[in-house]
């Protein structure tokens, strides 16, 4: 089973690069995204699949 992940790229109004993670929980994302937010207010927020494939084993 592949662990469905979203990979978020965040950057500032003059395209400057300010923070880049994975997550697979959109609350985590919106939260993590706010902290930013209140100090670069112009953000732009580049969302893409970063979906892990399947390893075809099991993890436990």
């Amino acid at each position: 089973m592949a662990l469905q992940m979203t990979k978020y790229r965040v950057t500032g109004p003059g395209g400057e690069f300010l923070d880049e993670f994975s997550t697979n929980a959109p609350g985590f994302a919106e939260e993590r995204i706010g902290r930013i937010r209140k100090y670069h207010p112009a953000l732009t927020v580049t969302e893409t699949d970063d979906t892990l494939p399947d390893s075809g084993g099991d993890f436990l």
